[in-house]
């Protein structure tokens, strides 16, 4: 009875445990669907972040290709692509594309009629519409478009399909949601940017502002558009007069073939300032910036000094007669040692050649072999420079902390700075050695080198004769390039 019991209720649990067991597998695959689908989800969420973040760090690198080919170092220099003088900017109503397109891929930006081309819809809207690429860059004029070409590289560049750079006008500004001047009107007037702010009007100092623009486009259709607001920051150096002393008392050593002019004008080599017409009001040929000096400067010039001429302002008769020496004024950038130094910095910071302090002097050879008038340079030589037996001219800023000699047919257009021991010498006799543009001297530190607590005597010595310093408003301005391209703002454009 016992036995039969036992068995009765065996038979009556047969089969619990396949059903337990179902259960744990439907379970189990229960939870294995979910982590796939999780496991999916996340991919996709992964694959999503991914694509959105290489798409906006290809914008985004197609805003610093568009920044950094402004600039006159770029090897990709957009002006020198577009057969322009260095330092040219796009006009208002003017566009510059950079395109990037893959191979067998067309990218037009200005084919507002083909999605496929990745159209600028967004400059069209703010201007009506994208005239199409001229055939040479000779033919650029107002609103014209010209693409320069991109270099090849071995490797495969950001993704981005084109880069757009155009002058901002009131008219873009608008269309962003920035009201610069509610009392201008016209909408192709050009922004100007000046003391941080946005001026649509003339204001003293502004420079053009910059629209940036990139289009990036990934593989799986994600897009983004990017833009910069931009500005060119420069050195900003304008100078009272073609031969500035600048310090307190001058050691100044004249001559009879010494000429220096502070009337505006362009170089007579074989090679002037491109594209520009000297129109600048005359300054001082030779200018100090305190009292005294005045007169030890006049009694170091032989007579008839016929060859200091400049600014009607300065001379005490008739033009010509009367060396034109005057006292000037310097911005407080250049009044006291400390800032002149901190001027030389900022230059050496973003020299092309900057030579270190060393036992002997310089020679041209530190001058970089691709300097020429469409080239200029910034060199800056701690210490002395001896430039002579050259017969050359360079071109460009040159800042010298030494002592600085030319030779006799040595010349240089551009602006010429020596800032530290403050001494320009030419002692053999000159025939041709010229300098268009700017010459200052300023003493910020003694025999020693150790900075001065106030400026010192700045010394000149022209005996050999024949050598010129000519102002020139058009190498001064030509050779000051940006330093860099100051962001203004950032922002993403929504794509319709």
């Amino acid at each position: 009875m016992h036995l039969a019991r036992t068995f009765r209720a065996r038979t009556a649990e047969s089969g619990v445990a396949l059903l337990i067991s179902l259960f744990a597998l439907l379970l189990i695959c229960v939870v294995g669907i979910a982590l796939i689908m999780a496991s999916g989800t996340d991919s996709a969420l992964t694959g999503n972040y991914h694509s959105a973040t290489s798409v906006y760090y290809a914008a985004l690198a197609g805003l610093e290709e568009g920044r950094g080919r402004m600039l006159a170092k770029s090897a990709n220099y957009l002006p020198t692509a577009l057969a322009l003088p260095a330092g040219s900017l796009p006009a208002p109503g003017q566009v510059w594309y950079i395109l990037n397109p893959l191979p067998g891929e067309t990218v037009a930006p200005w084919d507002l009629s083909t999605p496929t081309t990745y159209p600028d819809t967004e400059y069209a809207q703010e201007s009506g519409g994208i005239p199409p690429p001229t055939s040479s860059p000779a033919m650029l004029s107002t609103n014209s478009v010209y693409v320069p070409p991109t270099t090849q590289q071995v490797l495969p560049g950001p993704i981005y399909k084109w880069v757009r750079i155009n002058a901002v006008t009131v008219g873009s500004a608008l269309a962003n949601g920035v009201n610069v001047n509610p009392n201008v009107t016209l909408q192709g007037t050009p922004v100007l940017y000046a003391n941080g702010h946005l001026y649509a009007d003339a204001v003293p100092g502004g420079v053009q502002a910059l629209e940036i623009t990139s289009l990036a486009a990934m593989p799986n259709g994600s897009q983004r558009i990017l833009q910069y607001v931009v500005a060119p920051i420069t050195l900003g150096l304008s100078f009272p007069a073609a031969l500035t002393l600048d310090g307190n008392g001058v050691n100044y050593t004249g001559s009879t073939g010494f000429t220096v002019t502070g009337i505006d004008s362009q170089s007579n080599n074989p090679v002037a300032a491109p594209s520009c017409t000297p129109n600048a009001p005359p300054v001082a040929a030779v200018g100090y910036t305190n009292g005294p000096d005045g007169t030890s400067i006049l009694a170091a010039i032989p007579t008839p000094g016929a060859g200091y001429t400049g600014a009607p302002q300065y001379n005490a008769g008739p033009s010509g007669t009367t060396p034109n020496v005057g006292l000037v004024t310097m911005p407080p950038s250049w009044q006291t040692p400390a800032t002149l130094n901190a001027l030389v910095q900022t230059i050496a910071q973003n020299a092309d050649v900057n030579i270190p302090a060393a036992n002997t002097p310089a020679t041209p050879s530190i001058f970089p072999p691709t300097m020429s008038p469409t080239n200029p340079v910034t060199v800056v030589v701690n210490g002395d420079l001896s430039v002579s037996n050259w017969a050359q001219t360079g071109y460009g800023v040159l800042v010298v902390t030494g002592n600085l000699s030319f030779g006799p047919h040595d010349s240089w257009d551009g602006i010429v700075l020596a800032i530290g021991k403050g001494t320009l010498s030419t002692t053999s006799p000159s025939v041709s050695g010229n300098v268009y543009g700017a010459v200052v001297l300023a003493t910020t530190v003694d025999g020693s080198g150790n900075p001065l607590p106030t400026l010192g005597a700045p010394t000149i010595m022209m005996t050999g004769g024949g050598n010129s310093i000519y102002y020139s408003s058009c190498w001064i301005n030509y050779v000051q390039s940006p330093l860099s391209y100051k962001i203004l703002s950032f922002r993403e454009i929504p794509q319709s």
